[in-house]
């Protein structure tokens, strides 16, 4: 087992920052070589600052600015007299998010107004990236 420092949060280990074991194989076969930890030495932990709260402002400062620079987000559909064939639920606009981004966001993060989207129109949801922070960006629906 190893000590490693969580830099990515699409790592599944735990939040931005935290020191984790792992074993040894997982840690240089996949989370260092696709840079998404580093090895948890004192020079690393002096390099990153170990300070939690600096890594993941900063990242989330990041992720703020690719997401608003998205918005509007505009999606085409087919529809009748304003009323969708189907709907547009979160799952749907994580995968357009991630189709445009390459960003993961757990489709539990997106806040639909009603759940999901049944008529063309523009709309205001909400993304959570953490706890206490969140971006909201327009979303519009039009015909094809």
């Amino acid at each position: 087992m190893i000590k490693v420092i969580i830099l990515s949060k699409d790592v599944y280990l735990g939040d931005v920052g935290s020191i984790k074991k792992v074993k040894n194989g997982y840690a240089r076969n996949f989370l260092i070589p696709y840079k998404k930890a580093v090895y948890a030495t004192k020079l690393n932990l002096i390099k990153y600052g170990f300070s939690k709260k600096n890594i993941v402002d900063e990242n989330i400062d990041k992720l703020k600015e690719k997401i608003l620079s998205l918005s509007p987000l505009n999606i085409s559909v087919r529809s009748e007299n304003n009323k969708l064939f189907g709907s547009i639920k979160n799952i749907d606009i994580s995968n357009l998010i991630y189709e445009k981004l390459s960003i993961k966001i757990s489709r539990k993060n997106i806040i639909i107004p009603n759940f999901y989207i049944k008529y063309i129109g523009d709309y205001d949801i909400s993304i959570y990236l953490s706890k206490k922070n969140f971006v909201s960006i327009l979303l519009k629906i039009r015909t094809i």
